[in-house]
């Protein structure tokens, strides 16, 4: 009796293991609340994060460009200047002065000097002008100063950071350093006397058979300068004579101070925004009328030359010593 009982026991929990839990297991699932359906992303959604995308690509265009590309242009800039200054010092037609041979002004950007400080391991092109155009190309010469090795004090500008760096690492010449800038006039020796920023006094004003040279830069942070770096050093050649001038610190644009902004071509910075905002629009059509990949591959060469120029244009409205 009692085996036959047990053995009805054994036989009604399987059946409830069989029949019964299964059920309860799936009421269990069919109570439990669905998962609410996505909404695919509407137009505008995916307008918006396309221009996310595309602001994005441009942002980091202009980084690109500010921090390799200038680099690039700079060196290559310096490759023509060189051998356009060999070629004026060979041939004898390299400026003297403010002017040239003929008694019209030096053209900005025309190659002057070579300027060689073997502290800082550096050799560089010096051409006429020191707005933001021509520091993207080298060191520039302060017009109405006259030439390194010349009586008087000359001024050389050059950027801490962008297109070169050049003079990033100009406060690291000590007072009694040597260095050489090499003209149509012959080679002038210089001699590091002391270093300035804005407020310190200046070196008295040299004697007419005296020269000087000023080398300029900008002081702070990378890419946030709070103000001009300059390093003052004599002339410990003979001094050249010089003309008479005919540029006067009145004579310069804003442009060609220190810390200034060279803001003559708006008018090519809204033509490569107009550009730059064209493309853009026919990229967020192309990424619905061909798709993602297709898109990419077609205009993001196209956006980053247009970021590279852009920035090219943004560039001259920041501070020329950057």
């Amino acid at each position: 009796m009692t085996d036959t009982l047990t053995s009805r026991r054994q036989s009604g929990t399987r059946s409830l293991r069989r029949g019964l839990l299964p059920r309860l297991r799936r009421a269990v699932r069919n109570t439990r609340r669905p998962a609410p359906a996505r909404l695919p992303p509407s137009p505008v959604h995916k307008a918006f994060s396309l221009g996310l995308a595309m602001v994005s690509v441009i942002l980091f265009g202009q980084i690109i460009n500010i921090v390799v590309v200038s680099q690039v242009q700079h060196a290559t800039a310096q490759t023509r200047l060189f051998e356009e200054l060999r070629t004026g010092l060979a041939e004898g037609s390299a400026p003297l002065g403010q002017t040239t041979h003929d008694g019209t002004l030096v053209a900005p950007g025309t190659p002057v000097a070579l300027l060689s400080i073997p502290a800082l391991n550096l050799q560089e092109t010096v051409l006429e002008g020191t707005s933001s155009r021509e520091l993207m190309d080298g060191v520039g010469h302060r017009r109405d100063t006259p030439l390194p090795g010349q009586s008087g004090t000359s001024v050389l500008m050059g950027r801490a950071a962008a297109y070169g760096g050049v003079f990033g690492r100009l406060a690291g010449l000590e007072p009694g350093e040597r260095f050489t800038v090499t003209t149509g006039l012959g080679v002038a020796e210089f001699e590091v006397t002391g270093q300035r920023r804005a407020g310190d006094p200046g070196p008295p004003i040299p004697t007419s058979d005296e020269g000087r040279l000023t080398l300029t830069t900008a002081a702070g942070p990378v890419f946030l300068p709070d103000g001009a770096l300059r390093v003052d050093a004599k002339l410990v050649s003979k001094p050249v004579p010089k003309a008479a001038p005919v540029l006067y610190p009145a004579s310069l644009t804003a442009a060609e101070l220190p810390m200034g902004s060279d803001t003559s071509d708006l008018v090519g910075l809204l033509v490569c925004l107009e550009l730059l905002i064209l493309v853009s629009l026919a990229a967020v059509w192309s990424w619905y009328r061909w798709g993602q990949r297709e898109t990419w591959l077609v205009f993001l060469p196209t956006l980053g030359a247009l970021s590279v120029l852009t920035g090219t244009q943004v560039s001259l409205l920041l501070p020329n010593l950057l």
